[in-house]
């Protein structure tokens, strides 16, 4: 993606939601008047975010390192837990802790913004920034605000670094030990392995979700427009017609006269 257009879109996640479609409106016709029509379709696609997923944008626009220090955080979690299970329980309590100082940054972006912040609110920007951070595909996009749909929160085994439905394993010394590391680290292998393809239907199906979101909300604005334009021809009928029933008036009197 060439600079110009990744810095038109980094500026559109920053707009509210309330202005959101008419600014991206706007970037996509300046592009297409510039001879850009794939630019302008690639802007025009963008959905609009809720507020609660544009509260979670606005952290990396903020506070910058905050987030970046999270995703490190979370990293050195699941990498400490691959190594010992035991540290499950300190390492989710320092997640939570992390986590709670951007949901507070959150609301408030929501409130200063004029937002309501209902109970809901809070899980919904919990789980996408943990989920965002957890996933190779979209850490990037938590990292630089441009996060594109709200996520689920990640289960506890993806915060341990295993695929959700396995059981972690505490390895222990003595005998038989070598042995069960040997099939710990490939299991791991598998499942890194894994890790690409899922993420590239996981990006698959978002991008399909944002296109089809975008259409529809396309079709919303073009049936405004030609509700607007039906709107005006009626009201230049209207005009025409007491026009035309004023020029007869005028004749039959001249008439009469």
């Amino acid at each position: 993606m060439h600079s110009d257009i990744a810095h038109a879109i980094d500026e559109l996640y920053g707009v509210p939601p309330k202005d959101f479609s008419s600014a991206r409106n706007a970037k996509a016709a300046a592009l297409k008047a510039a001879g850009r029509a794939a630019d302008a379709q690639a802007v025009r696609r963008l959905a609009k975010p809720s507020p609660f997923l544009w509260a979670t944008n606005q952290l990396a626009r903020l506070d910058s390192e905050r987030v970046a220090h999270f995703v490190d955080v979370v990293h050195r979690v699941r990498q400490s837990q691959l190594r010992d299970p035991r540290t499950a329980t300190e390492g989710m309590r320092t997640i939570r802790a992390e986590l709670q100082t951007l949901l507070n940054r959150a609301t408030e972006v929501l409130t200063k913004a004029g937002y309501r912040v209902p109970a809901s609110a809070t899980a919904r920007i919990s789980n996408t920034v943990l989920g965002a951070a957890v996933d190779t595909a979209l850490v990037d996009d938590l990292r630089r605000g441009r996060l594109a749909a709200e996520l689920a929160a990640p289960g506890f085994e993806v915060l341990a670094g295993v695929e959700p439905g396995r059981k972690l394993q505490l390895l222990r010394g003595g005998k038989g030990s070598e042995r069960r590391h040997e099939q710990a680290e490939a299991t791991r292998a598998e499942e890194q392995a894994e890790r690409p393809r899922r993420a590239r239907e996981a990006e698959a199906s978002r991008r399909d979700a944002e296109r089809r979101a975008a259409e529809a909300e396309r079709a919303g604005d073009e049936v405004r427009e030609l509700e607007r334009r039906l709107a005006d021809a009626r009201r230049k009928l209207r005009e025409a017609q007491r026009e035309a029933a004023a020029a007869a008036d005028r004749a039959r009197r001249h008439t009469d006269s």
